[in-house]
């Protein structure tokens, strides 16, 4: 595992080269640390699931929801909420028209998605421009990881790249949505 703080001067760089070389990251969320690589990156996705020993869904991290509106089927008299619901950084779960990302983290020809508020996150999706996987840093059934020298310790051999911002205080995930034709409903 490369470990490379926040404050680096070419963090995104080194971010971006990491995604395109097809590796796995662990980055810091508004809420905990997350691991992702480029939603199309299968290697990439199938060692993610490999590391939480579990496959499954996973929601994608954009830097606007204009990036994918193209791609997702949202009843019009819903877009405002949809709009509320990520500005406060939390997820959204949908249906796609297009297959625009690795069918291995869809479920039901839906994805979720949001939108992160974190700055870090923000300028890396502004500079990189393609949607990233998102799920947090532990093994299934146990509890995220919000230490880097935690982190580094459980999985320095299976993350190829540790963004380090520090120990994460905030412990409380986001909230998620399924947005079903006229309805929404909170699932977490």
């Amino acid at each position: 595992m490369r470990r490379i703080s926040i404050n680096e001067k070419d963090v995104i760089n080194q971010t971006i080269a990491s995604l395109l070389n097809g590796e796995v990251i662990c980055y810091p969320t508004d809420t905990i640390y997350g691991i992702g690589t480029d939603a199309n990156n299968e290697s990439g996705i199938e060692k993610i699931n490999t590391i939480k020993r579990r496959s499954g869904p996973m929601t994608i991290i954009i830097n606007s929801f204009n990036h994918i509106a193209d791609n997702i089927s949202l009843n019009e008299s819903l877009k405002e909420e949809a709009d509320e619901i990520l500005s406060k950084g939390d997820t959204c779960i949908m249906s796609y028209t297009t297959q625009f990302v690795s069918e291995s983290i869809t479920e039901n020809k839906k994805i979720g998605f949001r939108i992160p508020q974190h700055a870090f996150l923000h300028a890396l999706l502004l500079e990189y421009q393609k949607p990233i996987t998102s799920t947090s840093v532990n093994r299934t059934d146990q509890s995220p990881l919000n230490n880097p020298n935690s982190i580094q310790e459980e999985f320095g051999q299976e993350i190829d790249l540790l963004i380090d911002a520090g120990e994460i205080k905030n412990k409380k995930a986001s909230k998620i949505y399924i947005f079903d034709n006229k309805t929404i409903t909170q699932i977490r």
